[in-house]
């Protein structure tokens, strides 16, 4: 039961920790709009070169290949102190806020078309990165802090739901999103 209620409350602090991130990010862009073009083409280059003008099986492969080394990432780097799941979720919801914010704002695709674009795929990217980040904390947790193989248990089931929900995520990315948007 102490692997659940930790695991609980490492997610509910992650989730707040997105969503103020999120928030910053859309912060930056209203107030630094220059600034925050100039990290939305940066942002832009860096996806870009990972997707690519892949479409199909080809964009859901290289998602979700992308998108499990970063819940991997967190997962296996979340010894180190817990700090690199909060860094990438951190990271994760600024970019998310700041890219809609630019989006939205320069008049690049509506708002209605910006929550279409990620919101199809993002019910299920989203908490598939709070869960990976959340096992990798808990991982920590159950090791150098000892508190038991219990919790390490725990963070490896984390980690699988979370690889299934990325699965789920980028095929819906891959073959929904872009029909829903309108975007591809």
């Amino acid at each position: 039961m102490r692997a659940k209620e930790l695991a609980i409350g490492q997610l509910l602090r992650l989730a707040v920790g997105f969503v103020v991130s999120a928030f910053l990010g859309v912060l930056v862009a209203v107030v630094f709009p220059k600034t925050a073009a100039n990290l939305f083409v940066e942002i832009g280059k860096s996806i870009a070169g990972k997707v690519g003008d892949r479409e199909g099986f080809g964009a859901f492969l290289s998602i979700y290949t992308n998108n499990l080394t970063v819940a991997t990432s967190a997962y296996a780097l979340g010894i180190f102190f817990g700090i690199v799941p909060w860094i990438i979720v951190l990271v994760n919801g600024f970019i998310l806020g700041l890219v809609l914010a630019v989006v939205v704002s320069t008049g690049l695709i509506s708002p209605v078309t910006a929550m279409l674009a990620v919101l199809p795929h993002g019910i299920f990217e989203i908490p598939a990165i709070l869960l990976a980040a959340a096992a990798g904390i808990l991982v920590y947790r159950g090791t150098l802090k000892k508190e038991g193989m219990e919790v390490v248990y725990a963070s490896l089931k984390l980690y699988a739901l979370s690889a299934v929900l990325l699965l789920v995520a980028a095929f819906i990315e891959a073959f929904i999103t872009p029909k829903v948007a309108g975007i591809g």
